[in-house]
């Protein structure tokens, strides 16, 4: 596992006044330790870089077990602040420090990201993190369903419903690449719909397919994604995930996000996994891949799925349903060990698990189990098991929208045969966690695809 820098940064520059942060650090660089281990967590407010004194810092620590500590110090430029835990089983722990300046306020930053909306500091850390597993087993029926969904969506052929060519590129990229607004058959009442590029001068069965998956939102498909892919030497197909139309006016998709498409990732059908909203998504993934593998271009070899959070989730399911796929690069993948809110040891942290969700509900314990039985079918550590091929996953340590334990139940449960690699970001927020080495493994891909 490669480790990162153990350090978080969070700063506010206005106007040529002092740029304020906390420097947060772990004992380790790479803050992994053993179950019955000590971690020592040290904080140091800076001014403009420096070690300063005499400023209000806020803290809250966190960790599984249901532990939950807040508080207060004054920063000491010649002693920082210093908070020892002790891990008693497999886990997480996350440290969050906010500063104030002279005039005893908060300094808001400029461009705030996962829920960072004011100068302070971060840092996570992991307990024996081999041997986080899922909360519960996967419904004992888990494959049987997906069989079955999968034999339902063939039977009406994939096939394209319309391929339109977009001009609107760079006189370079125009040389290089051909891009096509797409749509095709796809699951739920909702088409596949996305865009595809590909390099001008193609030749039949000579390119690697790359499908890519987009995070959770509700948007169009994105041109500068796929374009640089096929610059490269490769189709490149990105897809949204409601089977939208694509380059449609921004008053379009806001308006679905706030009608029929308002917290559809949230308040999902969770009554009925044959209604589940998350159903027609993988599908429609499912769909796409198969949509690639139906183009002249693709190599017959080369399948790869790249995508991060809820595109996580959806590289994880398109790798277990379509064992086709080579490669499978899943950033911060979202919506995994849902039941783990509800696990005897409180193994995950309080508010951030979509587990959290279900608990929040206002009725009783047997309709909250019936409830994670549905959520058991799409959580990505019962798909994990039945991914086929190498595997690139991303985790965040103080990530607030993909717990650090959920990340390593998915990443744990991939098979012991395929190869897997986890970049661990200590520091690293939900959108601070770059699939670096997947993308490096996807452009080597690309490479040897060449040179046959």
């Amino acid at each position: 596992m490669r480790s990162f820098p153990a350090v978080l940064l969070l700063a506010a520059s206005l106007c040529g006044a002092a740029e304020l942060s906390v420097d947060v650090r772990t004992d380790r660089p790479d803050a992994v330790y053993r179950s019955g281990e000590e971690i020592a967590v040290t904080a140091r407010a800076l001014e403009d870089g420096r070690p300063v004194s005499g400023l209000r810092v806020d803290y809250e620590l966190i960790a599984d077990g249901g532990f939950s500590k807040k508080g207060k110090f004054t920063s000491d430029a010649e002693k920082p602040f210093v908070w020892k835990h002790t891990f008693k089983y497999p886990g997480a722990l996350r440290a969050e420090f906010t500063v104030y300046d002279r005039n005893g306020k908060k300094v808001r930053l400029k461009n705030g990201y996962d829920q960072v909306r004011f100068a302070g500091g971060r840092i996570g850390a992991v307990a024996d993190p081999e041997k986080i597993r899922p909360s519960v087993a996967a419904p004992e029926d888990f494959a049987d369903f997906w069989k079955k969904e999968l034999a339902e969506l063939e039977k009406e052929p994939c096939r394209e419903l319309e391929r339109r060519e977009v001009e609107n590129l760079s006189a370079s990229a125009k040389k290089a690449v051909r891009l096509f607004d797409i749509r095709a058959t796809g699951a739920c009442g909702q088409p596949v719909s996305g865009y595809l590029a590909m390099p001008r001068e193609a030749k039949a069965r000579s390119l690697p397919a790359v499908l890519l998956l987009q995070g959770g939102g509700v948007h169009s498909a994105r041109i500068h994604t796929v374009v640089p892919w096929a610059r490269r030497g490769a189709i490149c197909l990105e897809i949204n995930a409601h089977g939208l139309p694509n380059g449609e006016k921004p008053e379009f998709y806001s308006a679905l996000r706030a009608g029929r498409l308002k917290h559809y990732a949230e308040k999902q059908l969770w009554y009925s996994r044959e209604e589940h909203y998350f159903r027609g998504i993988a599908l429609r993934v499912v769909r796409a891949l198969e949509y690639l593998r139906s183009l002249p271009e693709w190599n017959g070899r080369d399948l790869v799925v790249r995508g991060a959070s809820q595109g996580g989730w959806q590289a994880v399911v398109g790798a277990a349903l379509d064992h086709r796929v080579t490669l499978c690069i899943a950033g911060v993948p979202a919506y995994g060990d849902f039941d783990a809110e509800f696990s005897p040891e409180l193994r995950r942290m309080p508010r951030i698990h979509w587990g959290g969700r279900i608990r929040a509900l206002k009725c009783d314990m047997a309709k909250k189990r019936e409830l994670l039985k549905v959520q058991s079918y799409f959580d990505p550590v019962h798909f994990s098991p039945l991914v086929g091929c190498e595997t690139f996953i991303t985790v965040g340590y103080v990530d607030l929208s993909c717990p650090t334990t959920s990340v390593y139940s998915i990443y744990n449960s991939l098979p012991p045969t395929v190869k897997k690699h986890i970049d661990a970001f200590p520091g690293g927020v939900h959108a601070k966690c770059p699939t670096t080495a997947g993308d490096a493994a996807l452009a080597a891909v690309i490479e040897k695809a060449k040179k046959r």
